[in-house]
């Protein structure tokens, strides 16, 4: 890997003075968690929250919490999502059934979904793909007709919001991501949200059953979050995103996870989370903006349906043919300019999930699997680096090839191989 400038897919700038406080944290314990928690509430207008070790431990103690009043054991999530969803949910001890995608929304399929509900559902995971708002009303509305709760997954949407309402906040319970590159990081951490009685006072309870981080972890955390905030930095992150051994941008399903509270090293790395969530999904949303203006002014629109004031995590495109993903991932990996794609496969193809996905279809996950590439907005991200993408897309898209419409799954090519790790 050459020495240039090179853009993370995505990232959330720490400065140094929320480092110091995260040292300072390592003696705050659960002070300085009850205090972002009592933030969060606040902030999000929510009666309760409970900060975890990470988004899946969050997911993860939502279905004990609701496995735990309820003999149902089936969650509904998208065939194309985070592997953190399905691992989450077995960890959880129920079982993953996967309802296909439209590639035009980065929902659901609604009459997939509406064919899946039935009396054996557990509950219904919604995603907010990349910051995109999913239809979480017209989830809302199939799901009643069972009783069955939908928990919000905006691990990618942590303060985005669908008329005037947080995401996250708008189904029967919620949880948002503070890893690596979300909208704001403690390196890693997870909340949970609900304005539900009985939820809150049920997971109060499991809350308590959940063990605390070690010492030793957090020291381990802090001094990783020192050196993520050292190299994410485009002129330094080719050194990282030149040594293989690290997997950086690999994706990974993993059932042996932690689970814990969120420590207090992590939790006062956050204390000045308010200032810097508005400042990052400031610069997205003007970024996103940019990028997408360009992007359609130079190639037409390369679906999904623009969200206008989306705060994308990393702007979606979906490219003509998986041979152009590849060409446009070497490209990018070529030049640092930060374009990726997201998930290798439907999660329906995981190995530890075969035997119970079954040997449906989903061709619309397919698509997004073979055929997306996410683009940078972050932090980092300059005008200079928007152009350069656009020209590196423009190079690979030729004219006769340009694609102006709505992607059809039916017609999806195979993708080359990907590396996924299980």
């Amino acid at each position: 890997m050459k020495l240039q400038r090179y853009l993370t897919p995505t990232a959330a700038p720490v400065s140094w003075l929320d480092l110091m406080r995260g040292g300072w944290g390592l003696f705050q314990g659960r002070r300085a968690r009850e205090s972002r928690e009592r933030e969060f509430a606040q902030y999000f207008g929510v009666k309760y929250v409970f900060a975890l070790s990470s988004g899946k431990a969050a997911l993860t103690t939502i279905l004990q919490v609701l496995a735990a009043v309820s003999p149902r054991r089936k969650v509904i999530v998208p065939a194309y999502t985070c592997f953190s969803v399905p691992s989450a949910i077995l960890r959880a001890g129920c079982d993953v059934v996967p309802c296909d995608v439209d590639p035009e929304t980065l929902d659901y399929r609604f009459p997939d979904l509406e064919a899946l509900v039935s009396g054996d559902i557990l509950c219904i995971v919604s995603p907010h793909l990349l910051g995109h708002a999913a239809d979480i009303l017209r989830t809302k509305g199939i799901a009643c007709r069972f009783e069955i709760p939908v928990v919000e997954d905006a691990a990618q949407a942590m303060g985005g919001a669908e008329e005037s309402r947080w995401l996250g906040t708008q189904a029967d319970i919620g949880f948002f991501s503070l890893g690596r590159g979300k909208n704001v990081t403690a390196g890693s951490g997870g909340v949970i949200l609900t304005n539900s009685d009985s939820l809150g006072l049920a997971l109060a309870q499991q809350c308590k059953q959940i063990p605390e981080a070690s010492w030793i972890s957090q020291v381990q955390a802090l001094i990783e979050a020192v050196a993520m905030a050292i190299l994410i930095r485009p002129s330094l992150y080719w050194l990282p995103a030149g040594l293989p051994f690290l997997g950086l941008g690999e994706t990974k399903f993993e059932l042996d996870f932690p689970l814990y509270r969120l420590d207090g090293m992590r939790a006062s790395l956050l204390a000045s989370w308010q200032a810097r969530l508005e400042a990052s999904n400031t610069e997205r949303l003007r970024h996103g903006q940019d990028m997408l203006n360009i992007l359609e002014a130079s190639l037409g629109r390369l679906g999904p349906t623009r969200g206008e004031v989306t705060v994308y995590l990393r702007v979606p495109v979906i490219l003509p043919s998986a041979e152009m993903k590849a060409r446009i991932c070497d490209v990018s990996a070529a030049s640092g300019l930060g374009v990726s794609g997201l998930y290798p496969s439907p999660i329906s193809e995981i190995p530890a999930l075969r035997s119970t996905c079954g040997t449906g279809q989903f061709p619309g996950a397919q698509v997004l699997a073979d055929r997306m590439v996410t683009c940078p907005v972050h932090h980092y991200v300059t005008h200079q680096d928007i152009m350069n993408i656009a020209d590196a897309l423009q190079g690979v898209v030729v004219d006769k090839d340009r694609f102006t419409g709505k992607p059809s799954a039916l017609s999806a090519d195979p993708a080359p191989a990907t590396k996924m790790k299980v």
